[in-house]
Parts: structure tokens; sequence; C-alpha cells
């Protein structure tokens, strides 16, 4: 009996000395999980940079790990690199096209693609895009170039977060928790009694749990630290929007060739609808037209008998006479 209090305390001081990783590691999966998008403000995250004096203060792992964090030296700081683009585009086939080529090119990859607007019964629709890519933190601002050239991007935001405090923060609850691995481990070679064993692998099995969701943490962090997310919104337009400030000059001669052009469109937009829908409008006027003749036909056929009656009365009418 004194040995299975025994084992059991051991239990319980091993699980209190990583016990306050519960808190840190749904602090840290909830970074991962929902703070991985782009920041639109180019800021750092206040809460990812604890105050030196208060990290000081601290004592154990965390108050170790959130100096160790601040003392990083930049290069080697935890930086998390998102960007969103809205662009425009004429030929949006050959936008897509080389898009796809420009992520290949630069060692990155369209993680998901949703293309829509024009149908069967429609191709005169614009179409659009959204795309998730993903490509190397390294070569961001690079393929943000590229894309510039591609077409007429509207609007760019560019983010970033620092999370090294809980990257360091959840590689140190990892190293405490294999620590007490190895020790429960050690433990249970030396147990005798069934209760022992069991208390010893029900302990084993929360810490085996622990372990796996910090390297899935530490995981998720070091993707989206080695691969940035674009988010590209992507338009077809007839006519590209003016990004630049315009002069008065300028205005002028650019509504105007607009105006010329939808009086061309209005032209090109009849022509194609009357070509194009002739079989439809042909048979329309045929029947139609066949129609109209019988009724025509008729009318007057029957105007001509009542003319014949009115004539053949009239002349009888006039032999009695």
């Amino acid at each position: 009996m004194k040995r299975t209090v025994i084992v059991m305390i051991l239990c319980t001081l091993l699980a209190a000395s990583v016990a306050f990783g519960c808190a840190a590691n749904n602090a840290a999966k909830d970074e991962v999980y929902y703070g991985g998008y782009a920041d639109t403000s180019d800021s750092y995250y206040e809460s990812d940079m604890p105050d030196a004096p208060m990290a000081e203060a601290e004592t154990g792992i965390e108050g170790k790990t959130a100096t160790a964090a601040l003392e990083t030296p930049l290069s080697n700081r935890k930086i998390i690199r998102n960007a969103e683009i809205s662009a425009q585009t004429l030929e949006f086939d050959a936008f897509v096209e080389n898009l796809t080529a420009a992520v290949n090119e630069i060692g990155g990859f369209i993680e998901s693609s949703e293309i829509g607007g024009r149908t069967i019964y429609n191709q005169t629709r614009l179409r659009n895009a959204y795309f998730v890519i993903r490509v190397p933190a390294a070569k961001l601002d690079a393929f943000l170039n590229t894309v510039d050239g591609l077409g007429n991007v509207t609007s760019k935001s560019t983010g970033l977060r620092d999370v090294t405090t809980s990257y360091v923060d959840s590689e140190k609850h990892l190293e405490a928790l294999r620590t007490e691995q190895t020790a429960l481990l050690e433990i249970l070679k030396n147990a005798t009694t069934v209760e022992d064993i069991i208390t010893v692998q029900d302990r084993l099995s929360e810490v085996s749990y622990e372990i796996e969701s910090y390297e899935s943490i530490l995981r998720t962090f070091d993707d989206q630290i080695d691969l940035s997310t674009v988010r590209l919104n992507l338009s077809e337009v007839e006519r590209e929007t003016i990004v630049e400030e315009e002069t008065f000059g300028q205005e002028v001669s650019r509504r105007f060739k607009e105006s010329l052009e939808d009086v061309g469109d209005g032209f090109k937009a009849f022509g194609a609808w009357l070509f194009g829908n002739a079989p439809q409008i042909i048979v329309f006027l045929l029947v139609n037209g066949g129609i109209a003749l019988i009724i025509i036909f008729s009318i007057r056929g029957g105007i001509k008998r009542r003319a014949k009656r009115r004539a053949k009365k009239l002349e009888q009418q006039n032999k009695e006479a």
C-alpha cells in the first residue's frame, strides 16, 4: 500500500512539473489555428511580445522562455508573413496560366482555387477567381512583385506576426514532457503491482497526448513560418480601374474614350445577339409570318365572299323588281 502511495506521489509531482502546460498549450493552439492569417497592419502582435521587466521577474520555465524569446536575435526570430492581393485582368486565361507558372517557378504551390462567373449559357459573363497560394517566406516579396506585373493590382496588404515567445515556450514544455515521459517509463519498469502499473500507464497516456499536441503545434508553426500564405482575389474586367491619380485632361480623355468604347460595345453586343440568335429569329419570322398570311388571306376571302353574297342578293332583288 505504501509503495502504491509513493508511486502516486511521484506521478503527481511529475504531473505538477508540467501542469501549467495545459493553459499554455491551449493558448498556443489558439495562436496556431486562429492567428495564421494575414495581418493588414504590418506590425508585431503585442500579445506575443511581453514586457522585458515582467519576463525578467518570472521564475520557472515560463519566465525563462519569455526572457529567452526576447533575447533571440532578430534573424532567428519566428516570424509568420502573409499577404492579400486584389487584382484585375483583361486576359483572364493568360493571367491564370502565368500565375501558375510563377508559383511553380518560385517553389510554391496553389493550395486551393475557385473560379466562377462564366457559364455554358452565358459566355459573355466576366469571370472571377480566388486563390490561396503558399510560397517560401524568403521569396514572398519577389512573388508579390511578379504578381504586380501580371495584371492591374488594385490593393495589396502584407502582415507579419512574431510567434517567437509561443514557439520557444512550446519547445520548453515539450522538453519537460519528454523528461517526464522518460521518468515515468523508468518508474513503470520498477512497478510491481497492477495498481502501480495502471497508475503510471494512465499518466503516460496523458503525457503522450500532450507531447503529440505540442509536436503538432510546432509543426504547424514551422509550416506557417517557412511558407507564406497569399490570398489572391482576381476579377476579369473589360476596363481596368485607374489606380494612379489623373489630371483633368487625362480624366476627360479617358471618359471620352470609355464612352466611345461603350457605344462600340453596344453595337457589338447587338450584332452578336442578332447573328447569334439568327436561327431563332428566322423561325420566329417564318412561323409568325405564315400565321399572319393565313389570317390576311382568311380575312380577304371572307370579304370577297361577303361581297359576292351582296352582289347576288342585289341582282336577285333587281330581277324581282
